[in-house]
């Protein structure tokens, strides 16, 4: 099965990133698929590596958990952690964060160990909305003259 890829540029330095991944304060505000969560996401998380997170999607259609342990964290630059949900267990996830300008950086998200190309294209969307939600995330904090 091939994993999941997703780059993506993303307007903010890679320090703010990594907290969006790292913070659940902040984690909260765009962790969803969609653009009209009924709530905003629950999360909870022990940032350490052996540390437990869950994040709980609040959407029209019901709550969604995900859980799952952080294997690798090296600041502001990699995050590894296992993905557990309704649709797989035990799959892995690894981000990686490169800096291309003081307010301009590259995500990359690979997620493997998906068990069928069905659960694989859910995981494909699931992770694209929520990048979406994160690059307005970024994007709703620049001064106007700098939104594109």
């Amino acid at each position: 099965m091939d994993p999941v890829m997703i780059k993506r540029v993303l307007p903010c330095s890679k320090r703010q990133l990594f907290d969006a991944w790292s913070k659940p304060s902040v984690m909260m505000q765009w962790f969803f698929k969609s653009q009209q969560p009924s709530a905003p996401s629950t999360v909870n998380s022990s940032f350490t590596v052996g540390g437990r997170f869950e994040v709980i999607m609040h959407l029209q259609t019901g709550d969604y958990r995900h859980h799952g342990d952080y294997r690798a964290i090296s600041r502001y630059s990699h995050i590894a952690f296992t993905w557990n949900s309704h649709l797989v267990q035990s799959s892995l996830v690894e981000l990686h964060f490169r800096e291309l300008s003081p307010h301009r950086s590259e995500l990359t998200l690979t997620h493997t160990l998906l068990p069928s190309e069905e659960v694989r294209t859910k995981h494909v969307e699931g992770w694209n909305g929520c990048l979406d939600n994160l690059e307005r995330f970024f994007t709703d904090q620049l001064p106007l003259d700098q939104r594109h």
